[in-house]
């Protein structure tokens, strides 16, 4: 929808850009969104794009900037004048800024580093310095805090003093004189409250807040837990350094869940964008577990040859080995990643394993019967052969149901290690499911249908 859009826009910007009617390109672009306007300079060439730029007030300009992915800004800012770069790095959110940096090279960091002014500079070096993935690293500092002993009143002149340039001013965070978080209360209780009262007594003693070193995840949970719009970052002395915001956590969400995917898919975790990452980066991201795999993949064959007895009595047991070896691993895929993810979300805990493994249990016994009936069926109306319909039934039923326990029991494991269940592949869980199931097969095989 909102491509079309833009190109129905197309045509008349071109227009614009063709006839040099900048006045009215500016004003075409006034009333548009910031993430409208990001759709539509993505269509123009590198020149139109910036010559667009230019024609953005001040305010908008980092916002629509800020938008960008961090390649596209990485060209962008090449193209720009060092002026024009400065200020737009001034203008940004320092959240915005610190996430800019992260993903540029060293040498670029460095260069623009120098183009901000003393302050603006000393405060993108303190969130560089935290950890990687940390709440301190996507904290913004700009926020609203008022004193303990304000009254509202003067609550309020501050907030109009100092609120433009802050992240929200929906939220105030009431800090004493040493700078320690003591509170919290909204905008719309200070609004309704008396002038004259104290902001310690409508303020909210029962504050929650994330530390600097904490991991990213953590504040996105609280947020998305607790349902606020943001949520205070303090220092290992408790004092109120920054915020994350609610439009920061979406990007730790959706940063997070792709490195699930990718861990969960047997790759090593590739943080920059597809197109920035090398050939040979790719290939030994993606290399390490497929070798794994081959070499896993030898028991599998060790079985076959081991049992090859019984599969040159009855050749029409190798008929149905993909079906046995795939349902399996379809089945511990499948459980794998449901527990994953409920751990990752905090749907459930470690310490209600047993309440999983008894519940999926129950559930791969089910899918087991379900599964192995329709087997028999499919074995005895294209073979005939009740026997080899039993075996084949059976042996799905019981592959079916070891490979629900093992898809859910294999994550808990590492839970239990302290290492992410994330890195619990798919391709691993069906790898070790294929050898599991070829030798409850074939034992069920030669008990059955020997002679």
């Amino acid at each position: 929808m909102e491509l079309q859009w833009t190109k129905i826009f197309l045509p008349e910007i071109k227009e614009l850009i063709e006839t040099k009617d900048f006045k009215g390109l500016r004003d075409f672009l006034r009333e548009r969104h910031p993430a409208d306007i990001v759709d539509i300079l993505k269509e123009l060439t590198p020149t139109e794009r910036v010559m667009s730029f230019r024609l953005l007030d001040k305010n908008k300009i980092s916002e629509v900037f800020a938008l960008f992915e961090p390649v596209e800004q990485e060209e962008l800012l090449k193209q720009f004048t060092e002026q024009h770069a400065k200020e737009i790095l001034i203008e940004m959110q320092p959240d915005d800024r610190t996430q800019l940096f992260d993903e540029l090279p060293a040498h670029v960091v460095e260069k623009l580093l120098k183009l901000l002014p003393p302050l603006e500079r000393k405060e993108a070096n303190e969130l560089l310095n935290y950890p990687d993935n940390s709440a301190g690293r996507i904290m913004t500092p700009e926020y609203v805090d008022l004193q303990i002993d304000m009254t509202v009143a003067k609550a309020l002149e501050h907030i109009r003093k100092t609120g433009l340039n802050r992240e929200t001013v929906y939220i105030c965070y009431i800090v004493d004189e040493t700078k320690k978080l003591r509170g919290v209360t909204s905008l719309k209780n200070i609004i309704l409250a008396n002038p004259d009262q104290l902001i310690k007594d409508i303020m909210n003693e029962s504050v929650l807040y994330v530390h600097t070193t904490d991991d990213q995840e953590k504040a996105a949970q609280v947020v998305q837990k607790y349902d606020i719009l943001a949520v205070p970052v303090v220092d290992n002395e408790d004092r109120l350094v920054g915020i994350v915001t609610v439009d920061d956590v979406l990007d730790v969400v959706q940063e997070e869940v792709t490195e699930d995917f990718q861990k969960m898919a047997g790759i090593q975790t590739i943080e920059e964008e597809y197109f920035r990452v090398g050939f040979f980066k790719r290939i030994s991201n993606r290399i390490l577990w497929l070798v794994i795999l081959v070499v896993a993949a030898i028991i599998s064959q060790t079985i076959l040859k081991n049992y090859s007895g019984v599969l040159s009595s009855i050749i029409a047991l190798t008929y149905f080995i993909p079906m046995l070896t795939g349902s399996g691993g379809n089945t511990g895929s499948q459980s794998s990643t449901l527990i994953i993810r409920a751990l990752a979300t905090g749907e459930v805990k470690f310490k209600d394993w047993w309440k999983i493994l008894l519940r999926e249990s129950k559930v791969g016994v089910t899918l087991g019967l379900v599964m192995g009936s329709i087997a028999f069926i499919i074995v005895v109306i294209t073979l005939g052969e009740i026997t080899v319909a039993l075996t084949v039934g059976i042996s799905l039923c019981i592959v079916v149901s070891v490979g629900n326990i093992v898809g859910i029991s294999i994550p808990l494991f590492f839970k239990f290690m302290k290492l992410d269940p994330a890195f619990v592949s798919a391709p691993l869980i069906a790898t070790l499911l294929d050898a599991t199931g070829l030798i409850i097969y074939f034992e069920i095989a030669r008990r059955m249908l020997s002679p």
